[in-house]
C-alpha cells in the first residue's frame, strides 16, 4: 500500500507542475490598447525619483512585472492599477516616494479596469480627465492626497459600477455634480479637504447603498437636503467645517444606521428636531460651533449608544432635559458657550465616566474634573 501511494504521488506531482507551467505559459499577454494607455500615463509623469515606473518598458509585457499593474489572465486586460505614495525597499520599512505629473486621458482606454488607486503620490496635479467616463467597470477609484484640481466632471456619473470613491486631500473646486446621484451602487464617498463650493445636491438621496459620506473641510454652502433622510445604510455623515446653513431637516431621523454625525463648524441654525432621537445607533453627535437655538430636545435621551455629545458654542437655552440621564455610555460632553440655565439633572449623576465642560449658568452635582479636548 505504501509503495502504491508513493508511486501515485511521484506520478501526480510532476503532472501538477506540468499543468501549472502550461497555465502560466498560456496566460494572455497584455492587451495592446491597455499597454499603450499605461505608457501614455507614464509619459505624463514628469518626475519619478524613486523609479516607481522603471519596470514599465515598451519591450516588456505589462501583465508580467509592471509595478502596480494587474491583469485578467484569460483576457490580458488590465483590471487594477494601484500605485501608493510609499514603496517597500525589501529590507527595512517602507519609504516615501512620489510622482509628479498629470493624469493622462488615455487612462480612459483601460475599459476593463476595476481598481484605480493613486493614493498619496502627493504631486499629481491638474484635472480628472473627462475620458474617465469610459471606465464603466470601475469599482474603486482612489485619488486621495494629491494636488489634483479643477471641477469634479459631471462625467463622473457615468461610472455606474463604482462602489468606493475617494478624492480627499486635493484642490478640487466647483460644485458637487448632481450626476453623483447616478452612482447607485456607491457605498463610500470621501470628498473631504478640498475647495468645493455650492450645495449638497438633492440627488445625494439616490445613493441608497451609501454607508460613508465625508464632505468635511470644504466651502460647501446651502442647506442639508431633505433627501438625505433616505440613506438608510449610512453609518457616517461628516459635513463639519463648511458653510452649511439653515435648519437640520426632520428627515434626518430616517438615518437609522447612523453611528457618527458631525455637523460642527457650520452656519446651521434653528431648533434641533426631536427626530434626532430616532438615531438609536448614534455614538458621536457633534453640533458645536453653529447657531442652533431653542431647547435641547428631550429625545436625545433615547440615544442609548451615545458616547460623545458636543453641543458647545451655540445658542441653546432652557434646561438640560432629565432624559439625558439615560445616556449611560457617555464619556465626553460639552455644553459650554450656550444659554443653558438651571441645575444639571440628578439623573446625570449615574454617569460616573462622563466629563463636562463648564457653563456659568449651570450648577448642581459634584462631577469629575473636566477633561481637556
Amino acid at each position: 500500500m505504501e509503495m502504491h501511494t508513493l508511486y501515485t504521488k511521484s506520478f501526480l506531482l510532476p503532472l501538477f507542475f506540468l499543468l501549472l507551467t502550461s497555465l502560466i505559459s498560456h496566460s494572455k499577454a497584455c492587451n495592446a490598447i491597455d499597454k499603450e494607455a499605461l505608457l501614455q500615463f507614464k509619459n505624463k509623469i514628469t518626475s519619478d525619483p524613486s523609479q516607481l515606473l522603471n519596470s514599465w518598458t515598451l519591450s516588456s509585457d505589462c501583465c508580467k512585472g509592471w509595478n502596480g499593474v494587474k491583469c485578467d489572465s484569460t483576457t490580458g486586460r488590465v483590471v487594477s492599477l494601484t500605485l501608493s505614495g510609499t514603496v517597500d525597499d525589501g529590507i527595512n520599512l517602507p519609504f516615501d516616494t512620489y510622482l509628479s505629473g498629470t493624469l493622462s486621458p488615455y487612462l480612459g482606454n483601460l475599459t476593463n479596469l476595476k481598481i484605480l488607486s493613486l493614493i498619496g503620490l502627493m504631486q499629481l496635479n491638474g484635472p480628472i480627465p473627462v475620458e474617465f467616463d469610459k471606465l464603466t467597470k470601475l469599482e474603486k477609484l482612489y485619488l486621495n492626497d494629491n494636488k489634483l484640481s479643477g471641477d469634479l466632471p459631471s462625467e463622473i456619473g457615468s461610472l455606474i459600477s463604482l462602489l468606493e470613491l475617494g478624492l480627499s486631500g486635493n484642490n478640487f473646486s466647483g460644485r458637487i455634480p448632481s450626476s453623483i446621484g447616478n452612482l447607485k451602487l456607491l457605498t463610500s464617498l470621501d470628498l473631504k479637504k478640498n475647495n468645493l463650493i455650492g450645495g449638497v445636491p438633492e440627488s445625494i438621496g439616490n445613493l441608497k447603498n451609501l454607508g460613508f459620506l465625508d464632505l468635511s473641510g470644504n466651502k460647501i454652502g446651502g442647506k442639508i437636503p431633505e433627501s438625505i433622510g433616505g440613506l438608510k445604510k449610512l453609518n457616517t455623515l461628516d459635513i463639519m467645517q463648511n458653510k452649511i446653513e439653515g435648519n437640520v431637516p426632520v428627515s434626518i431621523g430616517g438615518l437609522s444606521s447612523l453611528t457618527f454625525l458631525r455637523l460642527s463648524d457650520n452656519l446651521l441654525s434653528g431648533v434641533l428636531p426631536s427626530e434626532i432621537g430616532n438615531l438609536k445607533n448614534l455614538k458621536n453627535l457633534n453640533l458645536q460651533n453653529n447657531m442652533f437655538n431653542g431647547n435641547l430636545p428631550a429625545s436625545i435621551g433615547n440615544l442609548s449608544s451615545l458616547r460623545e455629545l458636543f453641543l458647545g458654542n451655540n445658542h441653546f437655552s432652557g434646561k438640560i432635559p432629565a432624559t439625558f440621564g439615560n445616556l449611560m455610555d457617555l464619556q465626553n460632553v460639552d455644553f459650554s458657550g450656550n444659554r443653558l440655565r438651571g441645575r444639571i439633572p440628578k439623573s446625570m449623576a449615574k454617569m460616573s465616566k462622563s466629563y463636562f465642560l463648564g457653563n456659568r449658568r449651570l450648577c448642581g452635582l459634584p462631577l469629575p474634573p473636566c477633561k481637556p479636548f
